[in-house]
């Protein structure tokens, strides 16, 4: 008998192996092949079902085309038409997962918030006074600024950007930092910086105009928190 159980095994590991790398086109057969074996006493029930886990094919519906091939209720072509469509349906279900991991969501929000002057350098000469309100707008498109502006509180625009770039942070922190030009002077180098986080679909931090000029780069000009 441990002869017999012993050339059982080594069948079924034989076979288990062969299983390893077959396409989804001949599992059916594979499946056919197990069945055939089980029916026989060939392959016990465990061994049948680790058949099937190697396949992922250990399932209720390939579980109950067995039962019911066993007991005589349907036809080996009955048996095999319903193993193929099961392995069909999980193609599809497979292929459906692909897809869905492929397809990138693209989340459009739009930010509006004011900030209040806190800090002027005393080289700053215009208009600006402590207490004066700026508008800011930006739009983000999966974590891309696509629109931005920079608006006093009659919504005039101050400030132009070129290619702000949005930095995602910890705990709904963030950081936008950006090329500017000061519309009432371009000729003036100056840099917006803003670090901010997101609370309760709000806006709340800080920005900065700096300097970034030949004679001292990096000078901060203006500084305004949120309100």
């Amino acid at each position: 008998m441990k002869k017999i159980f012993s050339l059982k095994s080594l069948f079924f590991f034989f076979f288990i192996l062969s299983i390893n790398n077959v396409s989804l086109a001949e599992k059916y057969l594979e499946v056919q092949k197990l069945y055939d074996l089980y029916s026989q006493d060939i392959l016990t029930l465990d061994q049948l079902n680790s058949g099937l886990d190697k396949m992922n094919l250990n399932n209720e519906n390939i579980n109950s085309l067995i039962s019911l091939r066993k007991d005589g209720v349907i036809s080996e072509d009955d048996f095999i038409d319903g193993v193929k469509k099961v392995i069909t349906d999980l193609s599809n279900q497979e292929n459906n997962t692909k897809e869905s991991y492929n397809v990138t969501k693209t989340e459009s929000n739009k930010y509006e918030f004011q900030t209040e002057i806190t800090m002027i350098h005393q080289y700053v000469v215009g208009d600006f006074k402590y207490g004066e309100i700026w508008n800011h707008i930006f739009v983000l498109v999966d974590d891309k600024i696509t629109e931005m502006y920079f608006k006093d509180s009659k919504s005039n625009d101050l400030i132009s950007f070129s290619k702000p770039r949005f930095k995602s942070l910890k705990d709904n922190r963030f950081s936008i930092r950006s090329s500017a030009t000061y519309i009432s002077d371009p000729s003036i180098g100056i840099r917006f910086d803003f670090k901010g986080q997101f609370q309760d679909n709000k806006v709340i931090g800080e920005a900065e105009i700096l300097y970034t000029g030949s004679n001292a780069p990096g000078t901060v000009l203006l500084k305004s928190k949120t309100k």
